[in-house]
């Protein structure tokens, strides 16, 4: 669940995202190394790849937004870091699976529990519903609960 913080600053600075044609993956607000950190992960529709030119147009936007907000955001000094998800993104939200079964991506997907003695998961999804996933895998094919899974990102293979 995302936190007051979060939640106030994705509404602000989403427009800007949606006006460059981009889509916000994440958004995290925490503390890191005894340093608050507002994490902001963007990308490009369709599968392409966003660029550093691209960044740091954003960052320099989104920066002078939250500096400008009344009220603060985020009163206090905090690391404003915008970044691409990377290769290996992380999948959090169901729109996250959805991206990657539309890109046939691989995904490796960790489970709470082991499932059929195996607690690590690798392969494609070939469905996907409110609350699960079907996996088909080199071995076979399951459904996978989101209730079980610990951690999904992109496998990504070089």
């Amino acid at each position: 669940m995302a936190s007051k913080v979060e939640q106030t600053v994705a509404q602000l600075v989403k427009p800007v995202i949606d006006e460059h044609g981009d889509i916000l993956w994440d958004l995290t607000f925490g503390n890191e190394g005894g340093q608050r950190v507002l994490r902001i992960l963007i990308d490009k529709a369709d599968h392409e790849f966003i660029t550093m030119n691209d960044l740091t147009k954003l960052t320099e936007e989104i920066n002078e937004l939250l500096d400008n907000s009344e009220p603060d955001p985020i009163p206090g000094t905090y690391m404003l870091d915008i970044s691409s998800p990377g290769a290996d993104r992380p999948l959090k939200a169901l729109w996250h699976y959805q991206w990657a079964q539309e890109a046939d991506e691989n995904i490796l997907v960790s489970l709470f529990v082991a499932k059929n003695g195996r607690k690590k998961w690798q392969g494609k999804i070939s469905e996907i519903n409110d609350d699960a996933i079907v996996l088909i895998t080199d071995d076979e094919t399951l459904t996978l609960a989101f209730s079980e899974i610990a951690k999904a990102s992109l496998d990504v293979q070089f």
